[in-house]
Order: C-alpha cells, then structure tokens, then sequence
C-alpha cells in the first residue's frame, strides 16, 4: 500500500492537498477531496471508464495507432487541433509546435466561453489576482453568474468565503461579505447576503448602472453600486452565466470596473472549469498574439472561421485532432452529423462520447494521477502536479512528440 498527496485534476480548483492511498490496483482510501473530485479520481483506477487504444472501434498497440494518427494528420489539407484545456503546459506547447508543422488550424473551448474575458484579463485591461490574495484581504466576495458549490466544490472552503480566518464575535461566520447575481435559486445564492436575482440576459443593464451610464438606473444596480463602494476590496468571480449573457462583450464591464477602481480595489477573476485553459490561452497569446482561433496555414492569423464550432459548421476541417476533449457531449447533433466524412482522431484517458465516435483513439495516462507535468490554476498561479501514484499509459506530451517526429516524414 502507496501513501501520497496529490493534486487532484478533477476540476478548475487544481487542490494539492488530496491524501491517497493506493492498495495495488484500486484506490483504499481518499481525503480532503471533494464528491466530484473523488469520483475523478476512483475513476482512474476503473478499466471499464478509461479509454482503450483502436482504430476504428478495433483494439490495437499504441505504436499503431499512433502511425495510423500521423497518416491522417499527414494528408490532411486542412487539420484542426482542439481542446488541451485540461491538458498539461508541456503537452500544449507541443500542440502547438504540431499545429504549427502542419499549418493547422488550433483551438480550445475558450472560443465559446472565457476567450474575451481572459484575453483582456491576459492583457491587463482588467485587474486580476490571485486567490491567495484573496483570502483575508477581500471584504466582498461578489460571485456573478457562478455557482461554484457546483462546478468548483471546494472553493468556497479551500479559497475563499470559508478559508478566512477572521470571524465575527458570534464564532458563525467570517467576517466577509458574500454577494452573489444570478437568474436562478442556487445553494450559493440561498447563502449570500445580498443575492440579486436578475432577468436572464439583463446583465449588461445592471453593469450600465453600475457603471453610471445609464441614465435611468435599476433598484438593484443602485444597490450594488453603494454595496461595492462600501468595500475596500472586492473581488469579482465571473461564470459562464455572465459570459453568455454578454456574449463576449466586456467593453462595458471593463468600464464599470474602471469607474470602480477609482476609489477600491477591484480583481476580476474568471471561474474556469477546466484545469488549465489559462495555461493554453497564455501560452498562445505569447506566441501569436490571440487567446483561441488560430491557423497556422500561412504564418499566424486568427479568426472567428477558426473556431471549432465555425469549423464543424462550414464542414471546414478534413481531420480533427482532439486532446482531452470531449466536445459530442455538448454539440447539438446538427453539427455533430456534419462530422461524418472527416477524420477523427481523440487522445483521452477516459472514454467519452467522442472517443466513442473518433477513428482513431489514443489512450493516454489520467495527468496528476499517471502522469506529472505544470498547468496554471484560472487565478493565474502556478501549480506543479505531484509525481504520479502509478505508471501504465503513455502521458499526452510523449504521444505529441512522437507526432511530431512521424508527421510530414
């Protein structure tokens, strides 16, 4: 029996505080985990959840289907590298070294969710921090269009609203305020005070009240102003609610923070699911400029064509190359039936409906349980994944490298 502590790649929270114990082949014990984090991580140890290595749905050796992978990158006139979002920093930047070779188009699942929001938070339009920083110094935790109790269980425990030490003479709660703004009941916003409920689609309003650009300003928007005014730090946590709701449009929310800076200090921070597009879109912006969307048929150019979802739509791409990415669970099926003349190839530790649909697939060691490797948390911090707890699968990176060697040759 194995003792070790671990990061747990289950979510965006990136927890290095997770206690294991490995009894041969299966998992005896876990501690400090979350359900979902400890579903991921049980998970990894369960032949019947993880991927198996084939070409068209036939059981083969890696070595195989990794030939079979470069032949049809190889003929490719128009291949697409998408996902890496849950991939390690070195697997990425090879993603993008194969993309490059090619002249592939890449892209990640920023394109329709975080893309505009990291990229002015990458290019310092908006204030940013990290949690640590946030933990005892925020006086107001404002949650907007996230529910962290569900996409990021220990959040609110490890990092923020129950990590402070401070708390108010009763001993009930810390001495911090908790706001959240969404269109729903949630678990947080039965726990905040205030929670705003709002119309969906109405949060560019309530930001233009905020902002003092509108001219006639709502109840609520007067009074979320004067709650943040009345803080000295106030963190802001943005979730896919108001992602959406903007539609990728943060000029006026850049604005309203800028006003709010004036007189507090303000962070936006973005509650990324996935363990590290951060790391993915820092490390493109580095190279290219852009955050997703990018093709490298003639040097560099970035595009909304480029774009996974364009891509599929406009039958663009002849061969689709996937890492940890498991986009036909959330493709409507119109899009999905437009896949069917292109090649597919998935590389994945567990099955998924895409490996399911892929030609080739590609089993790979489960990072930070099987593999080690560097990713960044969606607060921007560094995190190194422990040594892994058992060895078997090949680690993305070692499977992107020998592409690279075989593509083109």
């Amino acid at each position: 029996m194995t003792s070790t502590t671990l990061v747990c790649t289950g979510c965006g929270c990136l927890c290095d505080d997770v206690q294991v114990e490995v009894d041969g082949d299966h998992l005896s014990h876990i501690e400090n985990a979350c359900a979902k984090g400890a579903a991921y991580l049980q998970a990894a140890f369960k032949p019947d959840r993880r991927a198996k290595t084939s070409i068209r749905a036939q059981a083969c050796s890696n070595e195989a289907a990794i030939n079979e992978a470069a032949r049809l990158l190889s003929r490719a006139k128009r291949p697409l590298i998408f996902g890496l979002d849950n991939s390690t920093l070195e697997t990425q930047a090879l993603a993008i070294d194969l993309a490059r070779k090619l002249g592939a188009a890449i892209d990640d699942a920023s394109s329709f969710s975080y893309g505009p929001l990291v990229e002015r938070l990458i290019s310092k339009e908006l204030p940013t921090c990290s949690l640590s920083e946030v933990r005892d110094k925020a006086d107001l935790l404002l949650y907007w269009g996230s529910n962290p109790t569900a996409t990021h269980p220990r959040h609110l425990s490890k990092h923020t609203y129950y990590a402070y030490s401070d708390f108010n003479p009763a001993g009930w709660y810390p001495r911090v305020t908790l706001c959240s703004i969404d269109v729903r009941q949630t678990e947080l916003t039965a726990m905040s005070k205030p929670a705003f409920k709002i119309r969906p689609g109405s949060d560019q309003d309530l930001i233009s009240g905020v902002a003092g650009e509108s001219h006639a300003p709502t109840d609520e928007a007067r009074q979320l102003s004067e709650l943040i005014k009345k803080s000295r730090f106030c963190a802001i946590f943005c979730g896919l609610g108001l992602v959406h709701s903007l539609e990728g449009d943060f000029a006026v929310f850049t604005r309203m923070v800028e006003a709010l800076s004036q007189s507090i200090r303000v962070a936006v921070i973005p509650m990324i699911a996935e363990t590290n597009m951060l790391g993915f879109n820092q490390r493109l912006h580095r190279e290219t400029g852009y955050v997703n969307s990018i093709s490298f048929a003639a040097g560099a150019s970035r595009g909304r064509e480029y774009s996974i979802l364009e891509q599929v739509s406009h039958q663009a791409a002849d061969c689709i190359l996937f890492i940890g990415s498991d986009p036909f669970s959330a493709m409507p099926l119109s899009l999905l039936s437009k896949l069917q003349d292109t090649d597919l190839i998935c590389l994945d530790h567990f099955r998924t409906l895409t490996t399911e649909a892929s030609d080739v697939v590609i089993a790979t060691a489960v990072p930070g349980v099987e593999s080690k490797g560097n990713t960044v948390r969606f607060d921007g911090d560094s995190i190194s994944l422990a040594e892994p707890i058992r060895e078997g699968l090949p680690a993305q990176e070692a499977v992107l490298r020998q592409l690279l060697e075989k593509v083109g040759s």
